[in-house]
């Protein structure tokens, strides 16, 4: 067996001897690229800037503004691992409708002009740098600032958020536990014989260590039916982020993976989060 259905979910690649699979940092930006024909539409309101950003060395980053003019609030979204700007009109208009501020989207390598090589370190060194050209164009300004992240986006909120300036962070169907994620997936009798492993290079990326030690309020929103990051992930997270002394908070809402931003109790959540 080469592959789990857990990793084909997740984006997961891993290798297979003996019984035993290693999930690696290819976990990190699947080869998913492919062609877009959608065309992201702005919410009424909402204005639209559309810009690639010249990192540099690192590389470029394609990042979308959606502005409220009467806002100076902003949400910075990370999405799942499947996710392109141009598909994202009804998740993005779902976050401005629940905070009623400007919303910032970014691709991630190979999509959309981002040139940023699709790796741990790359990546880990694109974001303080994007954030400060946020900063500087006044994508972002002087008012409250979120980073909101989705499943594997929930790992790149919390990269996001080393940067000081961040007043909290929201993560919806995502964990640090990628062990724990790869063993729910192992059917029953199977995980008597199936040992899963992390490969050292993860240690790279300090996926949980980054949402302790950003200090700020943090919302976790888990799926009732979600079947690829399971409501006990979510709340092993809580409770250790709880027990690391984090001002946590989790929300549980009906629907599968992914589908928070489409449920009433998912809206108000991040509404209220973002109010408080």
């Amino acid at each position: 067996m080469a592959k789990l259905k857990a990793c084909l979910a997740l984006g997961l690649i891993v290798t297979c001897a003996a019984c035993t699979l290693t999930i690696d940092q290819r976990t990190f930006f699947p080869n998913d690229t492919r062609e877009v024909s959608d065309s992201f539409v702005a919410p009424p309101g909402y204005a639209v800037r559309d810009e690639i950003f010249d990192l540099g060395d690192v590389g470029k980053v394609h990042a979308l503004l959606l502005d409220n003019p009467d806002s100076s609030g902003v949400v910075l979204y990370s999405g799942g691992n499947g996710h392109y700007i141009a598909e994202q009109s009804e998740r993005a208009a779902a976050l401005a409708l629940a905070s009623g501020f400007d919303v910032i989207l970014y691709d991630y390598p190979d999509r959309g002009g981002t040139t940023v090589d699709a790796s741990i370190p790359a990546m880990l060194a694109a974001y303080p740098l994007l954030v400060e050209r946020f900063r500087q164009d006044d994508w972002i300004k002087d008012g409250p600032l979120f980073a909101y992240g989705l499943s594997f986006g929930g790992s790149q909120a919390a990269a996001i958020v080393r940067e000081k300036g961040f007043d909290g962070l929201i993560i919806e169907g995502s964990s640090p536990d990628l062990l724990k994620i790869g063993r729910d997936f192992v059917p029953g009798i199977m995980k008597l014989f199936v040992n899963l492993e992390l490969d050292p290079k993860l240690a790279e990326f300090a996926y949980y260590d980054y949402v302790r030690d950003a200090s700020i309020p943090v919302l976790l929103i888990s799926s009732e039916n979600d079947e690829i990051i399971r409501p006990a992930r979510m709340r092993d997270f809580d409770k250790r982020l709880a027990a690391d002394g984090v001002d946590v908070r989790s929300v549980s809402v009906k629907g599968p993976h992914g589908s928070a931003l489409r449920q009433e109790d998912g809206l108000a959540a991040v509404r209220d989060f973002v109010r408080r």
